[in-house]
Formats: structure tokens, C-alpha cells, sequence
């Protein structure tokens, strides 16, 4: 039989990443593979060449799983390959469809972890050395597993190094369907030694051309979650959510209201925010001429900035002096090096976008145009989110920018789509609905009193049936704001994921049951997903979790397709794809 095409590559140590206060190796040097993984500089070398390689598989990544989505269409400057992609089809010398530079990342996965269980083996790593090493390589090939398994549905699962094309067994004895996959990538997370963060590792005290490399690798814990909800197993995956919202709750009340918490204070006046939220002055909140969109500057600022902390959970950052190139702004951008072959949706600008209103009655939500997207001087919609830092003083149309692969804003509509299914409580669509909406802070918390009438007071804002009704680990969230006792609880200014973009609540009241209450939020955070994380390489993987949960559910997988899908090629005038059978929601694998 025909097997899938490999090129096993070395694990690119000549890559100039522009890496500094590292390891104590020069990375450039060429070594002989057998005097390889020698020492632990040898170790974080094979790391760094690791994740530098990921960072040239980006526009594939994105490209797959946002040209898929609703929210991405191709321009008259797009190719064949990328129309087919857009269009839900693909033939085997479709370039963003190639699996093979995927691949190529995790058979070096697959020699590291090799190779580390050797060091450890011969004492040539501790076991705290080996157990950070191993664990955060072993979830990057996981994490590559899952995004191919999202788009081809039934791939080759290969854990063992090769070194030759002729070592591969048959590939069919590897082949996992999703239903396959999902638990496998779960059980090997399981067994990893750790899923915390970097902490002693000298790759965490280096910087990629002054920029810090701690945002740089990967959460394990957000990967496990997400794993978790795509196998449904919402207890699980709320519950290790849980686990990365709660950095900092223990922190003094100066500090602990800020990481992860989509912080949201209405209280500007003038002048720059510290935190990611459309305002409008205070004292004239109906002047458009006043409104201040600060959402954007999540994307702007560099990743050590102490703000960009608060939100950017994963994110890399690109250097127009090194290697590898920075993809998005060829892809998305209108000038200097810019070839702009993909654009917004008009379904995404008209539909979306264009169809929420903010608190005061605006009619326009700032993630769209003048967040992540721009709006050129002859017309044309563009993605802003990857050239917001592009055309900056001194810097003109540097090829340079940050991929952001995970941040505050998709790890609450995640925790809050495990909320809303949540097996213990039998669905907390109301806390989900919230976090979605106007947060911990805002209207969903108020308890009742039993004549019906609501109880105003700061002691009140936490996640709660009422005093003394708390909802369970791990959907607890506290809100308090009190003087008298003094007291600063940790969640007093999470304004929720639509609060912060200053954008009306999204109205449940006519819904009279809870299963219709947790349908009803569940599509809620589908589009929210849409709105807020546009463009940054989620969109496909979250239509097809849905999706295969409806069609396990009820058959109505291809029918939610259909409905989130259509009206982009409708407004575009493409033919629908055909989403009725399962099979056609991927893409084929060639072999």
C-alpha cells in the first residue's frame, strides 16, 4: 500500500532564534547525532529547535482552522490551494493541506522523548530536569496530534522515532479515528510526570531578541482541558480550568484581581488603560467621539508586558532578524509585504459583528472593525489582529509580530461551555451564561429574595444560589467587594467576555427550561467564540467539538454546520458545502 510521505529532519539546531540567557551551547553548532543529548544544554537545545520549528507551521495551523470557520474568506489574490481550503476540499498537492510539515515537528518530538528517557536512564538529566522536559514535548506532540485529528478526522498515531522511511510499520495498524484519538492523547496526558509550568528551567530565564520566553511553551493544563471537553467530560475539564483561572486568588488584594480574570473597570476618565476593554468617558458615555478601545491592546503590546500577562496565556513572538519568518502578515496584510490573500467574511462583518449593539445603543461591536479588524482607505476589510504592532515608529512594515495560541478570553468561554454541561450539577447554564455575559460582577449573581425582589449589596456578588448556597468546586467564584468588613475577593472586577467589549447582555428570559437553557447558552458561546477569538486559529476545532457532540447527542452535528456555516458562502455566492455526513466534515488525508 501507499504510505503517507515523511521527511524526518534534524531537529534544527541552526535555527536563529535570536535566543539569548538560554543554555549555555551554541546552538548554531553542528553536532554528530550520536554525540547528541549529552548534557542538559543538549536537552533545552532540542526544545528550543522544537518549538521553533512549531513556529514555522503557524499559517498552516491557522490557516486550517480559520478558513474552515465562518469568520475567514479568501481574496481575488488567494490560490487555488487556498480557495479549496476555504470551500471544504482539498487534493493531494493542496500545500495547507500536506500533513507532512506537521509530522516532521513530531517525529522530533518522538526522538526527544526518546532521548530523554535515555538521559534519564544514564543520570544525565535529574529527575526534576527530566520530568519538565519530557512532560512539556510530550503535550507539544500531543497538541499536534489533536489539531490534525480536528481537521483530517482519522490519522496515523505514531510515538516511536523514526529514523527511516523503511522502520515505518504498515499504516494502518496506527490509524486512529477521533473516537480513538481523543482518549489516547488523554491517557498519554495523564501519565505525564507534570502538568506544571516551567520553574527552575534556564529556558524560562531567555528571551527571543529581549522578549521573555515564559509565555512562550505550552499549558499543559489548558491542552488537558481541552481534551477533556472535546471527549465531553465537563466535570474534568471545568475542574482543570479551574486550576489555571485560579493563579493568583491567594494574592494580596492589589494583585489578585487581575490574572485570567477579564478584568473590566467602567470607571475611565481619559488617557490609557491598563486593561483590555472598549470604554467610553464616563461623564459621556452616549459620545461616540469618546470611546477609547483598549480590547486591541492585548495584541499590540509585547508578551512581558505586565498587563499583557493578565490575558496571554500561550503566545510566541516573532523577530524580522531571525528565523523563522513571521507567516500573518503575507497572509492578512494590505501593504508592504503584505499580499492579503485572506479578508474577514462579509458574514462575519455583516452578520456578526455587525448585528450586536453595546450598552449605550452603538451599533457595532469594537472586536470587529476597529479591533481585529481594519478597514482600509479604498474599502477593503482586513484582519488586523497579527499587524496591529506591524507599522510602528522606527520599525516601518517590520516583518515581525506574536502568535497567540491561547489566552483569558477563550479559557473562560471554554470553562464556561464545561459549566453549561457540567455532569455533577446536571448543566450550570446560568454561571455560563454570566461569564459569557457581564461576569461575576454584573447582573447574573444578584440573588432573589423568596417574594422575588433583589437583594443589592457587595456581599452578594459571588457565584451563588444565595447566602449560604454557593454552587460546588469547581464553579465557585468570588465577587465581594466590602468595606465594612474590609474584604477584596479575587473575582470583585470580572466583567465577562462580552462586559469587557462594553457589548448589551445576550437575553435568556424567554427560555423556560434548563436542557432548553443549556442548548440555548451553548450556541451563545459558539458565536461569542466567533466574535472575541476570531482569526487566532480556534474557529474549526470549535464548530466540530460542537458538532460531534450534537451528532452523538441528537444527529443534529451536520444540521449545526449548516446553520453556523452557510451564510458565509451564501453572502460570498460559493456553493454550500455539504455537511450531512460526518465524513465530509474533514479534510482527506492522501496517502
Amino acid at each position: 500500500m501507499n504510505t503517507i510521505k515523511y521527511v524526518i529532519i534534524s531537529l534544527g539546531l541552526t535555527m536563529v532564534l535570536g535566543l539569548s540567557s538560554c543554555i549555555e551551547a551554541d546552538i548554531e553548532e553542528a553536532v554528530e547525532y550520536k554525540d547528541f543529548y549529552s548534557t542538559l544544554d543538549d536537552a533545552d537545545a532540542a526544545v528550543l529547535g522544537i518549538y521553533g520549528k512549531v513556529m514555522g507551521i503557524a499559517d498552516r495551523l491557522v490557516v486550517l482552522n480559520e478558513l474552515r470557520g465562518d469568520m475567514l474568506d479568501v481574496t481575488t489574490n488567494a490560490g487555488h490551494d487556498l480557495m479549496d481550503i476555504n470551500q471544504q476540499k482539498a487534493n493531494k498537492d493542496n500545500f495547507w493541506a500536506d500533513v507532512t510539515p506537521i509530522y516532521e515537528v513530531i517525529q522530533n518530538c518522538n526522538d526527544a522523548l526518546y532521548n530523554f528517557d535515555i538521559m534519564l536512564e544514564k543520570k544525565k538529566l535529574t529527575e526534576d530536569q527530566y520530568n519538565e522536559r519530557y512532560s512539556d514535548i510530550g503535550a507539544i506532540r500531543c497538541w499536534l496530534y489533536y489539531q490534525l485529528g480536528v481537521q483530517f478526522g482519522t490519522i496515523p498515531y505514531i510515538t516511536k522515532p523514526v529514523v527511516k522511511i523503511a522502520d515505518l510499520v504498515d499504516q494502518q495498524e496506527n490509524m486512529k479515528n477521533l473516537d480513538a484519538l481523543i482518549p489516547e492523547l488523554i491517557r498519554f496526558m495523564e501519565s505525564l510526570p507534570t502538568l506544571e509550568d516551567y520553574k527552575n528551567s534556564k529556558l524560562i530565564t531567555g528571551t527571543i531578541d529581549g522578549v521573555s520566553l515564559i509565555p512562550y511553551f505550552i499549558n499543559k493544563k489548558c491542552l488537558m482541558g481541552d481534551l477533556y471537553l472535546f471527549n465531553n467530560e465537563y466535570d474534568k475539564a471545568a475542574t482543570i480550568y479551574r486550576q489555571v483561572l485560579a493563579k493568583n486568588e491567594d494574592a494580596g488584594a492589589t494583585a489578585n484581581s487581575t490574572t485570567y480574570r477579564v478584568y473590566d473597570d467602567r470607571s475611565w476618565q481619559s488617557g490609557e488603560v491598563t486593561y483590555f476593554s472598549v470604554l467610553f468617558n464616563r461623564f459621556t458615555p452616549d459620545d461616540g467621539s469618546k470611546l477609547y478601545n483598549s480590547w486591541t491592546n492585548m495584541f499590540k503590546l509585547k508578551a512581558d508586558d505586565r498587563y499583557v500577562k493578565n490575558e496571554m496565556i500561550w503566545e510566541m513572538s516573532y523577530d524580522s532578524k531571525f528565523a523563522p519568518a513571521y507567516p500573518f502578515i503575507k497572509l492578512f496584510g494590505t501593504e508592504g509585504k503584505g499580499e492579503y490573500y485572506l479578508k474577514p467574511s462579509k458574514y462575519a462583518i455583516d452578520e456578526m459583528w455587525g448585528s450586536e449593539r453595546q450598552k449605550n445603543g452603538y451599533p457595532y461591536d469594537c472586536r470587529g472593525v476597529s479591533g481585529g479588524v481594519t478597514k482600509t482607505a479604498d474599502g477593503r476589510y482586513a484582519v488586523a489582529k497579527y499587524s496591529l504592532s506591524y507599522d510602528v515608529v522606527g520599525k516601518p512594515y517590520d516583518d515581525a509580530g506574536k502568535w497567540y495560541l491561547y489566552r483569558a478570553g477563550l479559557l473562560h468561554l471554554r470553562f464556561a461551555e464545561a459549566a453549561n454541561r457540567s455532569e455533577s450539577g446536571s448543566g450550570y447554564p446560568r454561571l455560563a451564561w454570566a461569564l459569557v455575559n457581564d461576569g461575576i460582577i454584573g447582573s447574573a449573581f444578584n440573588w432573589r429574595h423568596a417574594d422575588g425582589t433583589t437583594f443589592r449589596g457587595d456581599s452578594t456578588k459571588y457565584s451563588s444560589y444565595g447566602p449560604g448556597r454557593p454552587y460546588p468546586a469547581p464553579y465557585y467564584f468570588d465577587g465581594r467587594f466590602i468595606d465594612q468588613p474590609y474584604f477584596r475577593s479575587a473575582w470583585r472586577y470580572n466583567g465577562g467576555i462580552r462586559g469587557r467589549a462594553n457589548l448589551q447582555n445576550v437575553s435568556m428570559s424567554q427560555i423556560a427550561t434548563k436542557q432548553d437553557s443549556i442548548a440555548f447558552v451553548e450556541n451563545m458561546i459558539v458565536k461569542e467564540a466567533g466574535l472575541e477569538l476570531a482569526f487566532e486559529g480556534h474557529r474549526w476545532t470549535d464548530l466540530i467539538r460542537v458538532a460531534r457532540r450534537l451528532q452523538k447527542l441528537n444527529g443534529t452535528g451536520g444540521q449545526f454546520l449548516y446553520d453556523k456555516m452557510h451564510r458565509k458562502y451564501e453572502l460570498a455566492g460559493l456553493p454550500v458545502p455539504d455537511f450531512s455526513s460526518e465524513a465530509n466534515w474533514y479534510l482527506p488525508l492522501y496517502k
